[in-house]
């Protein structure tokens, strides 16, 4: 019967191992332990997600029309708009309706990221009031994003997350979603579990001596026995 390292494979798991000094029965504590935290941040990134790309449509719809997903001075770049055709094909070979609401449903996140990033400047003016905060910098705006794109992706993946900065992850999710939508920010901070599963502390920190991440001490008691 194959072992729960093999199970998962040596080469996942040694990522893992090394984090725990060789540690097996660590390294099995730190893994459930970045399944734990995978599934809590899951919720409240679902939320911003929802909430960025029905904010940016209707705004871009107001602003540039219903077809806005087919104007070429709207949707500039080559992702853009292969994004667009992927989602179209995907819609009519599942049999579905390829109307703008079932478009927007299915574009990820990094279609609604990149119309924050320096090649869509052009849409600043028009996206920058979806944000209910002053001073909002488009430059921040797409940073963040990014970042959590990334975070969404290794998540979605199965990837490790406890070496990202995830309590400035976190930070970010409910800042933007708080911008974007009180409501929804309010709906984070009632239902997710994250407060209550990640410490304030670093789960992992550098070795003095060789500068490799190890688990560190502080985070021990909360992860999983």
């Amino acid at each position: 019967m194959p072992t729960f390292v093999h199970a998962l494979s040596a080469d996942r798991f040694d990522t893992y191992l090394k984090w725990a000094g060789a540690d097996q029965t660590l390294a099995e504590r730190l893994y459930t332990y970045n399944v734990q935290l995978s599934a809590a941040i899951y919720g409240p990134l679902h939320m911003l997600e929802v909430v960025l790309r029905n904010m940016a449509d209707a705004r871009l719809a107001a602003q540039h029309g219903a077809a806005w997903i087919d104007e070429p001075a709207i949707l500039v770049t080559n992702y853009q708009t292969g994004a667009i055709a992927k989602a179209r094909q995907t819609l009519q070979k599942d049999g579905k309706a390829t109307t703008r609401p079932q478009i927007v449903a299915e574009l990820n996140f990094g279609f609604w990221a990149s119309l924050f990033g320096p090649k869509s400047h052009h849409l600043w003016q028009s996206l920058r009031p979806i944000f209910q905060a002053k001073g909002v910098q488009r430059g921040v705006i797409a940073r963040d994003l990014r970042d959590l794109r990334i975070l969404r992706n290794r998540v979605a993946h199965y990837e490790p997350i406890i070496a990202l900065p995830l309590a400035q992850r976190y930070a970010s999710i409910t800042t933007l979603t708080g911008w974007l939508s009180p409501s929804a920010a309010t709906w984070i901070a009632k239902y997710s579990t994250w407060p209550t599963l990640y410490p304030a502390v670093p789960i992992l920190v550098p070795d003095p001596a060789s500068g490799d991440l190890l688990v560190a001490p502080a985070a021990l008691p909360f992860l999983p026995a």
